[in-house]
């Protein structure tokens, strides 16, 4: 399983609300469907947020209308604007490539106490 902490705006309730979720990872195919799923997404990028932390996004989360548009600074103080939700996920670097594993609970802590976020608008209507 892999733990990731997804952050999203709840247009019903109008907030920013967060979870932590459990996903499948049996398999690169099996995780890929599961992350495509829950950030209602065909393909996501990956932001740097830090050193040990990334953000998957929607990569197209700009051309989906009524998309929820967050700024966001990392931790090495640049700043971002990414549309849709967000999944915060732990980079594990290897000698041939970044992998993602489970976000801990000391990272979430850290991320409610220091991310710098806001919510800046959504996307235009279609």
């Amino acid at each position: 399983m892999l733990q990731i902490y997804l952050l999203y705006f709840n247009t019903e309730i109008m907030k920013i609300q967060a979870e932590i979720l459990q996903l499948h990872n049996e398999t690169e195919d099996i995780l890929d469907q599961e992350l495509k799923k829950i950030l209602n997404a065909e393909g996501y990028d990956f932001f740097d947020y830090s050193d040990e932390i990334a953000i998957l996004v929607d990569d197209r989360g700009f051309e989906k209308a009524l998309n929820p548009v967050f700024e966001i600074v990392s931790m090495f103080g640049d700043r971002s604007y990414l549309a849709g939700r967000l999944g915060f996920v732990r980079n594990i670097e290897s000698e041939f490539s970044t992998e993602i594993g489970s976000i801990t609970r000391e990272d979430v802590f850290n991320l409610r106490i220091n991310l710098d976020i806001k919510l800046i608008g959504m996307t235009k209507m279609e």
